[in-house]
């Protein structure tokens, strides 16, 4: 919901008006935009990797937190 403290279009307002308009404020100056929601297309590349992530998921949440605490530091590169 958009904050008002001044009528509509006014120097004052900021955040969402129904999911449609955006109120915000900029260095240049306020801004009002048209909000779309972005469609979320799927493709047999991007529904393989979901799978994927998802069995992930499962299986990491089957371990007990020792299991787990032994993958500490693989997310660090090398030197």
């Amino acid at each position: 919901m958009a904050k008002l403290i001044a009528p509509l279009l006014s120097q004052s307002a900021s955040g969402s008006l129904g999911d449609v308009l955006t109120f915000s404020k900029r260095r240049t100056g306020n801004q009002v935009r048209f909000q779309r929601s972005q469609k979320d297309y799927t493709s047999t590349k991007r529904a393989t990797q979901r799978g994927y992530f998802k069995t992930a998921s499962i299986w990491w949440s089957l371990l007990t937190t020792e299991e787990q605490q032994g993958f500490a530091g693989y997310d660090e590169k090398d030197p």
